[in-house]
C-alpha cells in the first residue's frame, strides 16, 4: 500500500514538472502581451497594471526555471538523492525568485488599496500629487522591500550550509529549502494577504458610495467616475481570484483521502492554481473591465489595417485633376499618355477608359 502511494505521488510530481514549462511559457506570453498593450499608460493609475505584469513576468521566468530543473532531475538525476538546502539556492534559482515575487505581489495589492483610499478621501490633493509617487520609483522601492522581506526565508539554507546533517530532496521543493517554520508563516501570509486586501477595498467602496450619494461630496472628483469603477473592478477581481486559487487547493488537500499524499507537493499545487487562475487569465478580465485596455488591444491589432490610402505619387502618375491628354499641337488625343512610359495606361494600342492612372511596381534584387 505504501509503495502504491509512493508511486502515485511520484507520478503526480513528474506530471507537475512536465506541466510547469508550459505554464511558465503561458505566463511569460500573457505578461509580455499586457506590457505591450499597456506600455503607453505610464502617467496614470493604470501603471499598476504594468507593475503587476512585471511581477508576474518574473514569476513566469521562475516557473520556467523550476519546470526545466525538475524535468532534468527526474530524467537525468536520482529522485531519492539528497542535497543541502544551500545547494538548492545555487541549482534552483527559482526559490529566491518565488520568495521575492510572493511578497512583491502582496505589497502591490496593499499599495493599490492605499492609492484608492487616498483618491477617495482626498480627491483634489490626489490629482495634484499622485504623479510624484505613482511612478517607477515606487515600483523599485517595493522591489527592494520585497527582497528585504525575503531575507528570513534564505536564512535557513544559508545557516545550514556547513551542516551536513540537514538534507533535502534533490527536486529542491520550496517548503523544504526555506524550512518548515518559515514556510508556515509564509503560506499564511500569502493566504490571508488577498483577504485583507478585499477587506480594505470593501471599505474603500463603501466610502466611495457615500461620497457619490450627494453631489456636493463628489463634485471635486479628480478622475472620471468610469475610470474609478474600472480600477476598483480590476484590483478586486485580482484579490478575489488570488483567494480562490490559494484556498480551494488547500481545502481539497486537507479534506480528501489522498490529501496526505499531496502534502509534499502542495506548494506546487497551490502555485500552479494561482498561476493559471490569476496570471494566465489576467488579460481576459482586463479586456472585460478596462476600456483603455480594450482600446489599446484594438489599436495594436488594427495598426496596419487603417489608413491604407497611398500617400505617395509616382513620376508616371498623371495629375489627379488634370485635363484630358493633348498632343503636341494642342489638340485632344485619346491615344497614349504623356504621363505613362508605355504610352497608354491600358496598353500600347488600347484606348483610355477615363480617369486613367498608371501603376508603378518597385522591387529590389
Amino acid at each position: 500500500m505504501k509503495k502504491k502511494r509512493f508511486n502515485f505521488q511520484k507520478m503526480l510530481e513528474d506530471l507537475l514538472y512536465e506541466i510547469l514549462p508550459v505554464v511558465g511559457f503561458a505566463m511569460v506570453a500573457c505578461t509580455v502581451f499586457i506590457l505591450i498593450v499597456m506600455r503607453k499608460n505610464t502617467n496614470d493609475t493604470l501603471i499598476f497594471c504594468l507593475f503587476f505584469a512585471i511581477a508576474d513576468l518574473f514569476s513566469g521566468i521562475g516557473t520556467l526555471i523550476d519546470g526545466f530543473y525538475g524535468v532534468i532531475v527526474t530524467i537525468y538525476g536520482s529522485t531519492v538523492e539528497t542535497i543541502t538546502p544551500f545547494d538548492c539556492l545555487t541549482r534552483a534559482v527559482n526559490i529566491p525568485i518565488f520568495l521575492i515575487t510572493d511578497y512583491l505581489h502582496l505589497l502591490l495589492l496593499a499599495a493599490y488599496a492605499v492609492d484608492r483610499l487616498i483618491q477617495i478621501v482626498f480627491p483634489v490633493s490626489y490629482g495634484k500629487i499622485y504623479p510624484y509617487f505613482l511612478n517607477w520609483k515606487l515600483f523599485i522601492v517595493l522591489c527592494f522591500a520585497s527582497a528585504g522581506l525575503s531575507v528570513p526565508g534564505l536564512a535557513y539554507p544559508i545557516e545550514s550550509r556547513f551542516n551536513t546533517s540537514i538534507r533535502v530532496m534533490s527536486q529542491c521543493r520550496f517548503d523544504e529549502v526555506v524550512g518548515e517554520e518559515f514556510y508556515l508563516r509564509h503560506i499564511l501570509t500569502i493566504q490571508w494577504g488577498p483577504i485583507v486586501c478585499i477587506g480594505a477595498l470593501s471599505l474603500n467602496i463603501i466610502l466611495y458610495c457615500i461620497r457619490q450619494s450627494k453631489h456636493k461630496w463628489s463634485y471635486n472628483w479628480s478622475e472620471q467616475t468610469g475610470t474609478t469603477k474600472q480600477l476598483f473592478g480590476t484590483i478586486f477581481i485580482r484579490c478575489f481570484l488570488s483567494c480562490i486559487s490559494l484556498h480551494v487547493p488547500l481545502l481539497l488537500i486537507a479534506r480528501t483521502t489522498e490529501g496526505h499524499e499531496l502534502i509534499s507537493i502542495k506548494d506546487h499545487i497551490i502555485r500552479v492554481s494561482y498561476w493559471i487562475v490569476v496570471i494566465i487569465f489576467q488579460p481576459l478580465w482586463h479586456i472585460l473591465i478596462l476600456s483603455s485596455f480594450q482600446a489599446n488591444v484594438f489599436s495594436l491589432f488594427n495598426r496596419y489595417s487603417e489608413n491604407t490610402e497611398r500617400k505617395w505619387q509616382s513620376a508616371n502618375d498623371p495629375p489627379e485633376d488634370g485635363p484630358s491628354h493633348f498632343d503636341r499641337h494642342g489638340s485632344p488625343n485619346p491615344f497614349g499618355s504623356w504621363y505613362s512610359m508605355t504610352g497608354n495606361v491600358t496598353g500600347e494600342a488600347g484606348v483610355p477608359v477615363g480617369n486613367e492612372r498608371s501603376v508603378s511596381f518597385y522591387y529590389q534584387d
